[in-house]
């Protein structure tokens, strides 16, 4: 049986943390409106940023893996949105299945050639707003050397001052797909999928 006492104090615990959850809420509010977003050149913050895919695997399961190491910045004009420009940029050998093996495959030379195309790089060309928080981010996409068009779907989640630094941030979701074999990652195919599902989630960070 729990002793009053301590279930008194576990309760003004709790009461203390709301507060502080309730205060934190009003000193640093977060808006879900795009337009009220701090205009300026915003940093990706790598340590809430993840670009997940998916590729059908021998038509049993959709098999997911990740990129760990990404950097990017993004010119955000809430005045103007279709003014905004996206550069992001990843690490090719820093993909991630959750297999050290099918990992060393895709690093390698037929696949990936992360040796000699070490980036995966996309530069935006074109926003154009769909709707009140949703855009098209369209731009080209650099993936083992070669360049094609990709657009992303981009979903506005919300802007403030984050309580953690001190910073204005920014978030966004994304989504797109591509056919692999446009960029010549052709192993295994018919037999694993040629379109890759993208999905994006970033946060970006202003740095002054």
């Amino acid at each position: 049986m729990r002793h009053p006492k301590n279930t008194g104090l576990l309760f003004s615990l709790c009461l203390l943390l709301c507060g502080c959850a309730a205060a934190a809420k009003i000193l640093y509010p977060v808006t879900n409106d795009p337009l009220k977003t701090t205009a300026g050149i915003y940093k990706l913050d790598p340590t809430h940023a993840n670009i997940i895919f998916s590729v059908n695997h021998l038509g049993f399961s959709l098999h997911h893996g990740r990129f760990n190491q990404i950097e990017g910045s993004l010119d955000l004009n809430n005045n103007a949105p279709e003014n905004s420009r996206l550069y992001v940029h990843v690490s090719a050998d820093s993909i991630d299945t959750n297999s050290e093996e099918l990992d060393k495959k895709l690093r390698s030379k037929s696949m990936f050639n992360a040796v000699e195309h070490p980036h995966i790089i996309f530069k935006s060309q074109r926003v154009t707003l769909s709707g009140e928080k949703t855009a098209i981010i369209s731009g080209q996409l650099t993936l083992a050397g070669i360049s094609r068009p990709l657009d992303i779907e981009t979903t506005f989640i919300g802007s403030g001052t984050n309580p953690l630094n001190d910073k204005k941030t920014v978030g966004f979701s994304g989504k797109g797909t591509l056919l692999r074999s446009e960029y010549g990652l052709k192993e295994w195919l018919p037999f694993v999928g040629d379109e890759v599902a993208l999905i994006i989630e970033a946060e970006f960070i202003r740095p002054n």
